[in-house]
């Protein structure tokens, strides 16, 4: 299949995952023979389903996949429910468009289809007539079923987005009140030893203040060391001020320990022993350190500087359960004015069951 096939329904699947959510138009009509379903006063005919089916069973031959056999569970399930939802969509994404007063052109369409040829085909005409013959399809087929609804599914989404704006006043609230996510601490590169008694502490610190590899004592003494560790990156660590043990943090970021000198042995807190080395210190745990570069000066964003990521964040977390409501809401709506000939409506979901499923410095 060629990208243009793949491109064109990746947008297909997001037109048709926006129109179930939306919802439209006026009181539903009653179902007329031949009708699969009707959403409001739109009537979904069996020749549709019959045209888009062939395209469905068309495409699946090129592409060389098993189409079942129909009257088969399989091929209800894997072919003509599918294209059901997929002309139902379609009908509510018109519907809901035409609710909010958005609108797609024959030129915004046939701009748009343009584009998406020149994208995958280029300038050679012919190639693109190939892929329509070989997949059965028409340039028609094509602006109603994918270019279309991708261009009212951007419009609708705006239009509802527009009604929950991110103000500046909501993204200046933020950043006063998180200052703190928007400040890169000070940091230091250092090698250590958390050991756990004194006694070990003293061996350790005489051994490398005699030159032993590093690797080899924490190894041998360090309370956090790990087997899967790569031997040349045992010990070492990378300190961010403020989120480290207190006293490390103190002689890390102190004035007094320089690069490339070997600290005393240095007393770990009772707070961070209790909390994350219950039952390991004898009775006190201790630190080594030989910091291994000065310390690099953090920086602190401005509301200006901060401000695209806020808006990025407000908009996720903020603005999109709102639209989620609206969409949902649009919805309800739209369920109750959609009705589907014997046979033809969709399965009832199922809720899908939930299952609950040495420290550094």
């Amino acid at each position: 299949m060629t990208r243009f096939r793949i491109s064109l329904l990746s947008l297909l699947v997001a037109a048709v995952a926006l129109s179930a959510g939306c919802g439209g138009g006026g009181a539903s009509s009653s179902l007329k023979d031949g009708d699969v379903a009707i959403v409001g006063d739109v009537h979904i005919t069996q020749d549709q389903l019959d045209h888009q089916i062939a395209l469905k069973v068309q495409s699946a031959k090129v592409d060389k996949q098993t189409v079942p056999k129909p009257g088969t569970t399989d091929y209800k399930t894997q072919v003509i429910d599918p294209v059901v939802q997929r002309l139902v969509g379609e009908v509510q994404l018109e519907n809901i468009a035409t609710e909010l007063k958005v609108s797609v052109s024959d030129s915004d369409v046939q701009k748009a289809l343009d584009a998406a040829v020149k994208q995958q085909f280029g300038t050679d005409t012919a190639k693109y007539k190939a892929f329509l013959k070989k997949y059965g399809i028409t340039e028609q087929d094509i602006k109603d079923q994918v270019i279309r609804p991708s261009l009212l599914q951007t419009k609708i989404q705006d239009k509802v987005k527009a009604e929950f704006p991110i103000t500046d006043a909501q993204i200046r609230d933020y950043y006063d009140k998180n200052k703190t996510q928007f400040i890169t601490p000070d940091t230091r590169q250092v090698h250590y030893v958390i050991v756990a008694s004194r006694a070990d502490a003293l061996a350790a610190h005489t051994q490398l203040e005699a030159g032993a590899n590093w690797g080899t004592v924490y190894k041998k003494y360090s309370l956090d060391y790990q087997s899967s560790t790569p031997a040349a990156q045992l010990g070492q660590f990378s300190a961010s001020k403020g989120q480290t043990e207190t006293n490390f943090g103190t002689a890390v970021f102190g004035n007094t320990l320089k690069t490339g000198s070997l600290s005393g042995l240095i007393e770990v807190s009772k707070t961070y022993a209790d909390q994350s080395l219950p039952g390991k210190c004898k009775p006190t745990c201790f630190f080594v350190i030989r910091p291994d570069a000065n310390v690099v000066k953090g920086s602190s964003q401005t509301f200006d500087q901060a401000k695209a990521t806020i808006e990025s964040t407000l908009t996720s977390s903020v603005q999109g359960p709102k639209v989620s409501k609206k969409l949902q809401q649009l919805l309800d709506e739209q369920k109750k004015i959609t009705k589907y000939a014997a046979g033809f409506a969709p399965p009832t979901p199922t809720n899908p069951s939930t299952t609950g499923g040495g420290s550094t410095p």
